[in-house]
């Protein structure tokens, strides 16, 4: 089954038989999932399990919901502050998708603007911790990309992130819904951030602000919006963010939230001529995969090829892309924040502790 298939039935868009059957046997499920959770829980509320403390402060961000939130581009500006503030982080991650060469995240991570970031690919992030100050000691701090619900870890600042396209997942956990956990778990943050806000209208945001606060007991932070500030050619060749307004374009993803990819190509380009979406994580183990796209491309029908980041570093040596007649293209992700920034700005200040 498709995953836009799976999306379909559990937001209730698929209205046919099966659909219904379907909908029905997940939501017979949801229970059973619903106890593990609530019993994992109540066992770190009781005190009955403990956080343990890594050899080194801890900033998390995590959400609440399976599926792109935004949450590598926000690990990637926090980079950026801590380093700011004189701190040399580590990213510890759990490692979907991961390969001969590591996730898709932490390869990205290896590949951060302003230098290549330590990283700790382990389901345990303790051992990962381990792992990575054995071979660089001079880390300082340390930053658990999707971890709200690893509560194994103490962390100094506890950041989530709500996505305002699609906040809770269908309003149901998994396997019905996409919720990991009930909203109420909101109330573990010190602060939530609101990502995805331009893709929402000013009321839309503002019921979603009002919700927060009655789920966390405070409004969130900050509010994000994605953009995308230009292109980069396979060559590294940069072009400004409106070079392909008027170009043919073919384009494909294979992200968490191919929606978002989906909503920014429409900003940035007038004609798409085939768009591939591909599972989250796809490994791209041979060019297979890419041949429509590529041909849709090279028939004349589009000028150019489009895909995201993460994607890119998978796919860059899959094909000779030197040797293709029409040039593939990333588009370079951006993060601003609309409000927020400077208390985001304090929170990290306050609640992490300055490097030794």
């Amino acid at each position: 089954m498709t995953k836009p298939r799976l999306l379909s039935i559990m937001n209730g868009e698929a209205d046919d038989f099966i659909a219904g059957l379907m909908r029905a046997g997940l939501a017979a499920l949801e229970p059973i999932y619903a106890i593990g959770v609530r019993a994992r829980n109540l066992s770190f509320d009781l005190g009955l399990r403990q956080a343990h403390r890594l050899a080194r402060p801890v900033v998390s961000v995590g959400n609440l919901t399976v599926g792109g939130t935004g949450k590598t581009p926000v690990v990637c500006d926090m980079i950026t502050r801590l380093r700011a503030m004189g701190h040399v982080p580590a990213v510890l991650l759990r490692g979907y998708g991961a390969g001969d060469e590591g996730s898709d995240e932490a390869r990205l991570h290896a590949q951060h603007p302003a230098g290549p970031v330590p990283v700790g690919v382990n389901s345990n992030r303790m051992v990962a911790s381990r792992t990575v100050l054995d071979a660089h000691p001079e880390v300082s701090i340390f930053l658990l990309d999707d971890a709200f619900q690893h509560r194994q870890v103490y962390r100094d600042l506890n950041v989530v992130l709500v996505d305002a396209s699609s906040p809770y997942g269908f309003n149901h956990l998994l396997p019905r819904g996409l919720l990991r956990e009930p909203v109420r778990s909101l109330r573990r943050a010190d602060a939530i951030i609101v990502t995805h806000a331009e893709q929402v209208d000013q009321p839309v945001i503002e019921r979603l602000d009002d919700e927060i606060n009655r789920l966390s007991g405070a409004p969130p932070l900050a509010h994000m919006e994605h953009r995308w500030t230009g292109f980069r050619r396979f060559d590294d060749e940069w072009l400004p963010p409106d070079a392909l307004a008027e170009a043919r374009v073919a384009a494909f993803c294979g992200i968490a939230n191919p929606q978002a990819f989906q909503r920014l190509l429409r900003q940035h380009v007038a004609s798409v001529h085939d768009l591939a979406i591909f599972p989250d994580h796809h490994a791209y183990p041979r060019p297979d995969g890419l041949l429509q796209v590529m041909q849709t491309a090279s028939s004349g029908a589009a000028e150019a090829i489009l895909t995201t980041e993460k994607d890119w570093i998978k796919v860059r040596s899959v094909v000779d892309w030197s040797s293709q007649p029409v040039p593939l293209y990333r588009a370079e992700l951006s993060l601003a924040f609309r409000d927020g920034e400077a208390e985001m700005e304090t929170a990290l200040q306050e609640r992490v502790p300055p490097p030794a």
